[in-house]
């Protein structure tokens, strides 16, 4: 009984926390609208209304959501194991030419459709587990930043797809007239699960993803080795887990999820890789799971959020002429607002125990 009232404040305070920040958000974005000549409410109404006004607004929120979902996952899978793994945005597009390349080499292969869509996600997850990998190795081997070497590894994917896909580039389309590679085949493409929508199997992959990591997180051995070495590298190590493998896997595993949304998104939404694929998935999704307190469940919600912010942008332009870019103005505020109570919510905590005379000063 009192575990489940400790479950239950930490979650309340969290959500007390989020919901918090979202508000301070609204009302400084607000104040930006205002003394720009707008009304707030009719831009909040217009936000509204293209995200959830039909199901055509609905379905392009829950699409838009779904790979924010999935690389919110992944960027929270790492930073529970403390390693900051700010280049998912490298490795959504390693996944994505991973998808791309194994369609490549079996779509002419008599093979039931399923099977093709399963060979092509499993090989985007692998590329993408292996773009994460990297950063994880140097930093257990070498001792160097993992936030420095993923950016620059993002750099360097970004560089190389854009070999690939220019004219005369290796996968690049026949024809020459446009940087992208060649459409995948009808077997390979994930089915919709909407009539008269864009919405694909994609969203449901999501939905079992966060499911698939809460129960690897809670109740494994090795989400307990991850957690455990975030929360306290030096006791993790002194209890008999191998901090570097654990930094190396966590950090694998951080990219192979990303990587998945990167697939996901060649499979379900563009049909081709591309420069340009992602609009900036991989650091949007860092305020998505910051905003989610990491959590899995609260990641779905903070990607819906976003998702709708996306949608919404472009109907509240086009009714009210407010620019689009307002939904990047209350991104970068949620993720503020987020940030400021967490650091406020660390130095209670610090304070607690130093009046309890449980820290050194």
């Amino acid at each position: 009984m009192n575990k489940l009232k400790v479950f239950f404040y930490k979650n309340l305070k969290s959500l007390v926390l989020t919901c918090l920040a979202l508000v301070c958000a609204l009302l400084v974005a607000s104040i930006i609208l205002f003394l720009a000549g707008y009304d707030p409410i009719q831009a909040y109404k217009s936000i509204i209304a293209g995200a959830f006004g039909g199901p055509k607004a609905i379905s392009q929120t829950l699409l838009k959501s779904t790979p924010l979902m999935i690389i919110g996952l992944a960027i929270s899978v790492a930073f529970k194991g403390s390693a900051f793994n700010i280049g998912a945005e490298g490795q959504f597009y390693a996944g994505a030419l991973g998808a791309v390349i194994c369609e490549m080499i079996f779509h002419e292969v008599a093979m039931p459709s399923f099977l093709l869509i399963i060979l092509c996600l499993f090989s985007a997850f692998m590329f993408g587990g292996i773009w994460g990998a990297i950063p994880g190795y140097l930093r257990a081997a070498r001792g160097a930043s993992e936030v420095v070497t993923s950016v620059m590894l993002t750099s360097v994917m970004l560089l190389f797809v854009r070999f690939l896909v220019q004219q005369g580039g290796p996968i690049a389309e026949p024809r020459g007239f446009y940087p992208e590679t060649q459409e995948i085949a009808e077997i390979a493409k994930l089915p919709y699960i909407w009539d008269k929508t864009r919405l694909h199997a994609g969203f449901l992959i999501a939905i079992v993803v966060v499911v698939a990591v809460y129960l690897f997180m809670e109740k494994t051995t090795w989400g307990y080795k991850i957690k455990a070495t975030g929360q306290n590298a030096l006791a993790a190590e002194y209890g008999g887990i191998n901090i570097g493998f654990v930094t190396i896997t966590t950090m694998a595993l951080s990219g192979a999820i990303a990587g998945l949304a990167g697939g996901i998104e060649v499979l379900g939404t563009s049909w081709k890789l591309y420069m340009g694929l992602s609009p900036g998935y991989g650091y949007n999704a860092i305020a998505v799971a910051l905003l989610g307190r990491l959590n899995p469940f609260g990641i779905i919600f903070s990607a819906l959020l976003f998702g709708m912010l996306n949608t919404g942008s472009n109907q509240m332009a086009r009714s009210i002429g407010i620019p689009s870019t307002l939904a990047s103005v209350l991104q970068a505020l949620v993720l503020l607002f987020v940030v400021g109570f967490a650091v406020l919510e660390e130095k209670q905590f610090i304070f607690k125990k130093w009046k309890r005379g449980e820290t050194n000063g």
